[in-house]
């Protein structure tokens, strides 16, 4: 499998999702959209990349673009979550993995995993060679530590929580914007690391969780464009939020974060067509948890965890109230 290709495949959809022109990003980097889409072997230079990114930042005017990508491509990375998967058992097993497989996707990081006393690291080390590329070098070093991250969540039922994380491109005036999107404590570091406490290593991996993910990945054109909401914006929003329901339930910040918007302003759009963003999210548990009951063979208490409760009975009665039965007779 051509994972590069994939991994732009996936930065154009991020890019088409945000309402850029991406034929006019495509075309001012020099790469050809059809060529992309058809040929098995096509490739990028690393000077393309650079222009690339350069073209997606200005037109989305986002300087943390990488960053939000990172936060947004779990579905597209399944492929190779399914190779690591297959060979691990524990957390360390699959970062370990993980890192063998780094090469595929960008040759200006080298992944290296190292053991304290009572934490370990997950670091993103640059290679030398690739000083020309300083804004692709960046963005991508940006989208590997926050879909690191953002993937781990995917693999289990647990929430892992970091202790730090040090990114090379930090700035004073994202500070917020870093602890939206990693939920801890964020600061400058010469390389991309993430800190954790060492027992959550030996965390397993539930594969599960997987499994539910390839069901969603593989019939995800039919959960979109819900009859329900008739908003264009609102739909979006609720695209979004189906195409990236991982294990835990977005928030309003990380999802207007992700449009390049505040929070005020995705609210306000909202209004205009007459919805909330809590009636999308419930709309989109509702969609989410018809479809897994219906489709997959993951328990009850499973399905509850990955669209967000916390308890069963919380989900037992959501789904009560809006199919008028149980989990168990639905799917009976």
């Amino acid at each position: 499998m051509n994972y590069r290709k994939t991994f732009l495949q996936a930065l154009f959809i991020f890019c088409k999702d945000r309402n850029m022109d991406i034929d006019k990003i495509a075309s001012l980097s020099s790469i050809n959209i059809h060529d992309l889409n058809s040929k098995s072997r096509y490739k990028v230079t690393n000077h393309q990349m650079e222009t690339l990114w350069k073209n997606i930042v200005h037109f989305s005017n986002d300087k943390l673009t990488g960053l939000h990508f990172g936060a947004a491509m779990q579905l597209a990375a399944l492929n190779a979550v399914g190779q690591i998967i297959q060979t691990s058992s524990t957390v360390k097993e699959a970062l370990q993995h993980a890192g063998t497989l780094l090469h595929l996707i960008t040759d200006y990081y080298t992944m290296l995993i190292e053991e304290q006393s009572k934490t370990f690291s997950v670091s993103f080390i640059k290679n030398k060679g690739y000083e020309k590329f300083p804004c692709s070098m960046k963005h991508i070093g940006d989208f590997l530590v926050t879909f690191t991250l953002y993937e781990m969540r995917g693999l289990l039922l647990t929430n892992p929580e970091p202790i730090k994380i040090g990114i090379p491109s930090f700035h004073k005036d994202y500070k917020a914007e870093y602890e939206i999107i990693f939920n801890c404590r964020v600061s400058k570091s010469e390389n991309y690391s993430i800190n954790f406490k060492k027992e959550f290593l030996a965390t397993p991996i539930i594969t599960a969780n997987y499994e539910i993910q390839t069901l969603l990945l593989n019939q995800i054109h039919q959960l979109l464009q819900p009859q329900k909401l008739k908003g264009s914006f609102s739909r979006r929003i609720f695209n979004y939020l189906i195409t990236n329901s991982y294990l835990y339930a977005m928030s309003i910040e990380a999802v207007a974060g992700n449009f390049n918007m505040s929070v005020r302003t995705l609210q306000r759009k909202l209004k205009e067509e007459g919805i909330s963003y809590l009636v999308i999210v419930e709309e989109v548990r509702k969609t989410l948890a018809i479809h897994y009951i219906e489709n997959s063979s993951s328990s009850v208490k499973e399905i509850a965890a990955i669209i967000g409760y916390s308890e069963p009975s919380a989900f037992v009665r959501a789904f009560k109230k809006w199919t008028g039965i149980t989990p168990s007779a639905y799917r009976t």
